[in-house]
């Protein structure tokens, strides 16, 4: 039976703020308090190679963090590793150290038919299917995105004229599922994707007080894959041009979006 309490309020200081945090091996100063966080480690690399003096800090578990500067703001990126309880791990010891905008740049699979591989997905609310968040906060609490960062996510595309698909999205925790029903019933209800990690980081952003959003590129399409009560659990090469293509505007697109962000923390 999971167990939550009201009581608790995750605002009020966890006691390991500004320590050397166990997982992520990071301090206070070691990161900015911008981080984008993707799950997959080697996205790390692919971010940071658009940024100037760019420095590991850590790298303990899988868990990467660098620091470095774009266009002159400091931003950080950490690696979260696969799944809901693995990332608020790292959003939680983030936030421990002075971070207070996270932005996830991970992968999505689509559930309607008009999101193609490939596709930029920018979710403005989650699913919470993640295997974590109920232990923080009863199932009927929502998990969105901080609206100033969905609102400079759209508008880094925008002008960079990459076109995005948006809508409520799903984070789940069952990867391997073999029924098609698993996936199908939300189709029929709208959602536009789903991943592992995206509704995590909303509701913890959320109740710590600082802000997230989440940028998503289409590897496959399981609506397609299970259309006809048949299951295909495959992941189609990512190293497709396409595919590469896309994650690289999405990066930028973070990168354009983050340092814009950097106004909204000046007011907070």
């Amino acid at each position: 039976m999971i167990v939550f309490s009201y009581q608790i309020d995750f605002r009020l200081p966890t006691g390991l703020e500004g320590r050397k945090q166990y997982h992520i091996q990071c301090s206070a100063g070691d990161i900015a308090p911008v981080v984008l966080v993707p799950g997959d480690q080697n996205r790390v690399s692919k971010i940071i190679k658009h940024m100037e003096k760019a420095r590991k800090v850590a790298e303990n578990r899988g868990f990467i963090t660098y620091t470095g500067t774009y266009k002159g703001f400091t931003l950080s990126v950490t690696s979260t590793g696969m799944g809901g309880p693995s990332a608020s791990i790292v959003y939680e010891e983030l936030i421990n150290v002075g971070a207070r905008i996270l932005i996830r740049v991970g992968s999505v699979a689509g559930l309607q038919k008009d999101i193609n591989e490939g596709d930029i997905v920018v979710p403005y609310a989650c699913v919470r299917d993640d295997g974590v968040t109920n232990y923080y906060i009863s199932e009927n609490f929502p998990a969105v995105v901080s609206p100033p960062v969905y609102w400079e996510l759209m508008n880094a595309a925008e002008q960079m004229g990459v076109k995005v698909k948006t809508g409520i999205h799903w984070t789940h925790s069952y990867f391997y599922s073999r029924s098609a029903e698993y996936f199908q019933r939300w189709h029929r209800v709208g959602i536009i994707s789903m991943d592992m990690e995206a509704s995590a980081l909303f509701v913890i952003a959320h109740l710590r007080n600082v802000m997230a959003g989440f940028v998503g590129v289409c590897y496959a399409n399981r609506f397609l894959q299970t259309e006809n009560g048949v299951v295909d659990l495959s992941v189609p090469d990512i190293n497709r041009s396409h595919i590469q293509n896309s994650e690289e505007k999405a990066i930028i697109m973070t990168l354009n979006a983050a340092i814009n962000l950097y106004r909204q923390l000046d007011k907070s």
